[in-house]
C-alpha cells in the first residue's frame, strides 16, 4: 500500500500541467524560428552588405540605425499600446490573431528588398548623390522590417502568458524556444555561407540567400497558424476583460518602467541584444581580419548552434529544481566571461579551432538565456495585472522590443568608434577585382593580383585589429555583466510567488 501511494505521488509530481497539446507549444514557438532566421541575416549580413559590398559609408550608416532607433521610440510601444485597446475582432479572430497574421506575412518577404539594392557600389559609383540613394534605401526597408516585425511580435508574445497560462506551459515553451531559436540562428548562419560559397558575396549572392530563407519563412508562418490561433473560449474571456480594461499609454509607460521586476528584465535582455549582436555581426569580419579565412571559417561559429539545443533541456530541468531566476543569472554570468577568451584568439587553422571551441562554450550558457526569456516576460506580466487588474502584454513587448531595437545602435555606434579611434576599416573586393586573374600582364611584366587589391582594399594595422578583437570579446564581457548585475539586483519574483501568482489570475479570471 505504502509503495502503491508513493508510485502515485511519483506520478503525479512528474505529469505537467498542459493545457494544450505539446504540438500547440512547438507551433506558437514557429515565430521564435522565423525571427532568428531573418534576424540573424540582418545583424550579421546588413553591416558587411552595406559596408562591405555597397561601401556606404560608416557615418551614413551609424546615422541610418540612429533614426531606426528614432523610429523605434514610438513604432513598438505605440504597436502595443493599441493592439492592447483593440476590440473590433475579438470576437470572431481573437485579439492577437489578426494583427500578428497581417504582419508575419509581408515580414516573411522584406529581406528580399533589403538585400537587393538597386544601386552600384560606391567604388564603381563613388558619386554622394549614389551614397544618399543607398542610405535611404536601407532607412526605407529597415522601417518596413521592423514596423511589420513589431505588429506580429509584439501581439505574438502579449499572446502567450493568456494562452498558456501555467508554469509548466511555460517552461516547456521555454525548452521549445531555445530549440526553435537555435534551428533558426542555424538556417540564418549555414544558408548564406553555401550561397557565398558559390557565388561569393557578390550583389547576387545577397539577394539569393535573402530570397531562399523568406520561402523558408513564408512556409513556417503557414505552420505557425495553429500555435497562434485564439480559441473560442480565450476569445470569450478576452471580451469580458476588455470590458474592464482602460488603457492610458503613457500612464501605462510610467507605471512598466517603475516597476523594478520589469527593469530587471529589460535591462538583461538589452544587454543580452547588444552582445549578441556584436558577435554576429562581427562574425564575417572577424573570420575575414581576425582568422583570416573564407567565408567557410564562419563554420567555426555552428559549434553554438549545435551546443545550445543539447543543453536547453538540462537548463529546463534545473530551473524546475532551483527557479528561472536563479538560471536566468547563471547563464548571464557565463555568457559573459565566455565572450572574453575571443580576445586571444590565433589567425589561421589553430584560430579555426579555438573559435568552434569558444562557440561550443557559448552555446552551453547561452541555452540557460534562451530558454528563459518567455518564462521571465510572463512572470513579470502577471504580476503586474495582478496588481493593477489589467493585461497590458503588448505594451510591455513594444516596450521590450524598443530596447532591443535600441541594441541594434548601441552595437554599431561602439563599432564606429573602433573604426574612427582604432582606425579599423572592413571592404569586400568588388566583382571586377575578383575576376582579375592572379597574374595582370602589363606590358613585358606581370603584375600579382594581390598587388593590387592592397592598393584597392585598406589593410588594416595591429592597432586596428586590436580594437576589433575589443569590440568582439571586451565589450560584450563588460555589457553582459552589467547586465547580470542588474537582473540579480531588480527581478525579485521567486518561485512560490510564480505559483502564487497564476493561482490569483485564475481566480480572478485575468
Amino acid at each position: 500500500m505504502n509503495e502503491s501511494e508513493s508510485s502515485n505521488k511519483k506520478k503525479e509530481k512528474s505529469k505537467l500541467d498542459l493545457r494544450h497539446p505539446r504540438y500547440i507549444i512547438a507551433s506558437f514557438e514557429l515565430g521564435q524560428f522565423v525571427w532568428f532566421m531573418l534576424n540573424q541575416g540582418f545583424r550579421m549580413r546588413t553591416l558587411n552588405y552595406y559596408q562591405g559590398v555597397l561601401r556606404l559609408d560608416p557615418t551614413l550608416f551609424l546615422i541610418a540605425f540612429g533614426l531606426f532607433t528614432v523610429f523605434n521610440m514610438l513604432n513598438d510601444p505605440l504597436i502595443g499600446h493599441f493592439s492592447d485597446r483593440s476590440k473590433r475582432f475579438v470576437e470572431k479572430w481573437g485579439k492577437r490573431f489578426p494583427f500578428i497574421m497581417l504582419g508575419a506575412i509581408p515580414f516573411s518577404f522584406v529581406p528580399i528588398l533589403l538585400f537587393t539594392s538597386p544601386f552600384m557600389d560606391s567604388l564603381t559609383n563613388p558619386q554622394f548623390i549614389n551614397q544618399i540613394a543607398v542610405f535611404i534605401w536601407l532607412v526605407l526597408w529597415m522601417f518596413l522590417f521592423d514596423g511589420l516585425f513589431s505588429l506580429w511580435d509584439v501581439n505574438r508574445i502579449a499572446l502567450f502568458p493568456k494562452k498558456f497560462t501555467t508554469n509548466d506551459e511555460r517552461t516547456l515553451a521555454g525548452l521549445y524556444e531555445a530549440i526553435m531559436d537555435t534551428f533558426g540562428i542555424a538556417l540564418g548562419f549555414v544558408i548564406p555561407i553555401a550561397v557565398f560559397a558559390i557565388f561569393e558575396k557578390t550583389l547576387f549572392g545577397y539577394t539569393l540567400q535573402a530570397i531562399i530563407m523568406s520561402l523558408i519563412s513564408f512556409v513556417l508562418i503557414l505552420l505557425m497558424i495553429p500555435g497562434v490561433k485564439e480559441p473560442k473560449e480565450l476569445r470569450e474571456r478576452q471580451m469580458k476583460i476588455d470590458q474592464l480594461e482602460k488603457s492610458n499609454f503613457f500612464g501605462g509607460m510610467r507605471i512598466a518602467l517603475k516597476d523594478h521586476n520589469f527593469l530587471g528584465y529589460v535591462i538583461l535582455f538589452t544587454c543580452y541584444s547588444i552582445t549578441m549582436g556584436m558577435v554576429l555581426s562581427g562574425i564575417p569580419w572577424f573570420v575575414s581580419d581576425i582568422l583570416g579565412l573564407g567565408a567557410l571559417g564562419e563554420l567555426a561559429f555552428l559549434g553554438y548552434v549545435i551546443a545550445v539545443p543539447i543543453t536547453a533541456p538540462l537548463w529546463y530541468r534545473l530551473a524546475k529544481k532551483i527557479g528561472i531566476r536563479k538560471v536566468t543569472f547563471l547563464g548571464a554570468i557565463f555568457l559573459a566571461v565566455s565572450a572574453l577568451v575571443l580576445l586571444f584568439v590565433p589567425s589561421g587553422t589553430a584560430g579555426f579551432i579555438f573559435t568552434t571551441v569558444v562557440a561550443v562554450m557559448t552555446g552551453l550558457v547561452d541555452g540557460a538565456l534562451e530558454s528563459m526569456v518567455m518564462p521571465i516576460f510572463s512572470s513579470v506580466v502577471d504580476e503586474q495585472t495582478i496588481k493593477y487588474r489589467k493585461r497590458e502584454e503588448g505594451l510591455y513587448r513594444g516596450i521590450v522590443v524598443f530596447f532591443q531595437r535600441l541594441s541594434f545602435f548601441v552595437g554599431f555606434l561602439l563599432l564606429y568608434i573602433v573604426q574612427v579611434y582604432f582606425g579599423y576599416t572592413h571592404v569586400e573586393p568588388p566583382q571586377w577585382l575578383r575576376e582579375l586573374p592572379s597574374w595582370i600582364p602589363i606590358g613585358n611584366v606581370a603584375i600579382p593580383k594581390d598587388f593590387i587589391q592592397g592598393i584597392v582594399i585598406p589593410v588594416n594595422n595591429p592597432f586596428a585589429l586590436l580594437g576589433f578583437r575589443f569590440y568582439i570579446s571586451l565589450f560584450p564581457l563588460i555589457i553582459m555583466t552589467i547586465g547580470a548585475i542588474s537582473f540579480w539586483a531588480l527581478y525579485r519574483i521567486t518561485p512560490e510567488k510564480l505559483q502564487e501568482n497564476i493561482f490569483q489570475l485564475e481566480q480572478l479570471g485575468l
